[in-house]
């Protein structure tokens, strides 16, 4: 099932068909220019229109004009950006490795880079930013809704052919995009199908070997044996990231312990030598 709306790209059109054709997706959305995919997609979950046999289903635009990041950060989309979201189904009666979704989806990202464009090492900075030669060419966004517990929503926007938000943060880390890093200009919908299989092989592979994404994730991780700053108890505390836990929590020694964070955000700290 193919619903299209607006006047939107032929290579876009062609792309999803192939998700439908091969059975990648069981139905795609498709239009034109959107304020989120994410919000798109939660309210078809919400409202119970998305049956067993739609799924996994995609929600693709052109142009996201209100895109969602973590922590209420917006995402920056025009051309050279590819941004959709993906609704899945979650076993309730799963919910260790559902824990284990947000890694898994920047896992799968991350292995699609490494395979189409060797011999790139796409990096993972916990829970699923992907980067690459040093800086952020995706980012994910994971929700669910109560209405609708065995489903959920993955927002994916990745840098193409362009970077935006290129103006370095205060720990000097940029935007980077495929094209960039590459060395040759790609066309974004070439890659959306190759790009949604990875990914939802990484989900499967969540449900059922969870320990092979939590392995999958320690061998990329950015931020194990960096110093970094995190939320504890409502304060902001320093401490060594050590690594990854079997429940996909980011482990932290300090001076009070080692602590599992599987919540919030954790950022390097960055150490200026006088």
């Amino acid at each position: 099932m193919l619903v299209v709306d607006g006047d939107v790209e032929l290579a876009g059109v062609r792309a999803v068909e192939g998700l439908i054709e091969s059975g990648v997706c069981g139905s795609v959305d498709y239009c034109k220019t959107t304020p989120s995919t994410n919000t798109k997609a939660l309210q078809d979950v919400r409202s119970g229109v998305i049956q067993e046999s739609l799924l996994p289903r995609c929600y693709l635009t052109d142009q996201q004009t209100a895109g969602r990041g973590r922590h209420g950060r917006s995402w920056q989309s025009d051309g050279g950006t590819l941004t959709f979201s993906l609704v899945v189904a979650r076993p309730e009666n799963a919910v260790q490795q559902s824990r284990l979704l947000p890694l898994a989806v920047g896992l799968g990202i991350a292995r699609f880079i490494d395979f189409e464009f060797a011999p790139l090492n796409a990096k993972l900075k916990w829970p699923n930013d992907v980067y690459i030669s040093g800086g952020k060419v995706a980012g994910v966004l994971l929700e669910t809704s109560a209405e609708a517990t065995g489903l959920t929503v993955i927002g994916v926007g990745l840098n193409v052919s362009s970077e935006p938000g290129l103006e370095r943060n205060a720990l000097g880390i940029s935007s980077k995009s495929l094209s960039q890093v590459v060395g040759r200009q790609l066309a974004r919908y070439e890659i959306l199908q190759p790009l949604v299989e990875s990914i939802l092989s990484a989900v499967a592979e969540a449900l059922d070997l969870p320990k092979s994404v939590v392995e999958g994730f320690r061998s990329r991780c950015l931020l194990t044996g960096q110093q970094i700053s995190f939320q504890h108890m409502n304060r902001e505390c320093v401490g060594h990231a050590a690594g990854i836990s079997e429940g996909g929590a980011l482990l932290v020694k300090t001076a009070e312990g080692t602590h599992e964070v599987s919540s919030g955000e954790a950022r390097l700290v960055r150490i200026l030598k006088i």
